[in-house]
């Protein structure tokens, strides 16, 4: 196992940069959002923490670790990313998106069917997040 931490290369940064900007153009994203690229089995590169439709090409990513503490300059919810990248070794990318008609649908308490394609997996729909508050902090210390 490779412990040392990697170093994107300057694609990798780019690719990840472009994803968020593309899911900000879209309407996909607003303030909160973000992206990341899995680096290798024990890293992964995760988008700046600002709103994504603002990330320039001077702005760095930040590599993350599967384990241990997130870094500082991290937002709290890419915990998410680590731990589906910790369950599924396959994925080699994540996204937060936060779609406009999703978000009303969730106040409502209501989740969409799943009408075609990838949404099958969700079958048959999927989950409610009835909290409000971010995913920042876990219930226990890290």
């Amino acid at each position: 196992m490779n412990l040392a931490t990697p170093e994107p290369s300057s694609e990798q940064e780019t690719l990840v940069r472009q994803a968020g900007r593309a899911l900000a153009r879209h309407g996909l994203v607003h303030a909160y959002g973000h992206c990341s690229l899995r680096l290798d089995a024990q890293h992964f590169l995760v988008s700046p923490a600002k709103p994504l439709g603002l990330v320039d090409d001077i702005d760095s990513c930040t590599v993350a670790s599967l384990d241990g503490p997130l870094p500082a300059n991290v937002l709290g919810e890419v915990r998410i990313h680590r731990e589906i990248y910790r369950r599924r070794p396959e994925v080699g990318g994540v996204v937060r998106a936060m779609p406009p008609k999703i978000m009303s649908l969730s106040t409502l308490r209501i989740t969409p069917l799943p009408r075609h394609g990838f949404g099958a997996y969700f079958a048959p729909r999927p989950p409610l997040w009835d909290d409000p508050q971010l995913l920042r902090f876990r219930r226990h210390s890290e």
